[in-house]
């Protein structure tokens, strides 16, 4: 399976990924997907409710909150440690926790659907060239 095949990717290998791709600082690139999670709308989730539908959602013991960034846009499931670290890190310039983030991720419909709002080029290391029109 190549990287243009994956569904989906934890919020961490995104961000390492894009980071080395664009030659930039893992930091840089954790606050503007942080930034895009709080304020863009990009669709961040700590459990995948699909798999949950006719079952009882497992939390964990963890407290779970519904987010929604912008009105309109779709419900995020998150760890409330999570969204409250993300609320930090966009707020507070809180520096990004690999430990907190560790479970999210990011589906690459949802990455797309973002990367098109906010006129950015997809990367390569998830999208093939044919998918890369902005």
């Amino acid at each position: 399976m190549t990287r243009h095949e994956i569904e989906s990717y934890k919020f961490w290998d995104i961000v390492t990924l894009w980071a080395r791709e664009q030659l930039e600082a893992e930091e840089v690139i954790a606050r503007a997907l942080a930034k895009g999670v709080i304020r863009d709308g990009l669709r961040l989730q700590s459990t995948d409710i699909r798999w949950a539908k006719g079952a009882v959602l497992e939390l964990k013991g963890q407290p779970f909150v519904g987010f929604y960034a912008t009105p309109g846009s779709e419900l995020s499931v998150l760890r409330a440690e999570a969204l409250e670290h993300l609320l930090a890190v966009v707020s507070q310039a809180r520096r990004p926790s690999r430990t907190v983030l560790t479970d999210e991720f990011i589906t690459k419909d949802d990455f797309h659907h973002w990367l098109r709002a906010t006129k950015q080029q997809p990367p390569a290391f998830w999208f093939a060239r044919s998918e890369s029109s902005v």
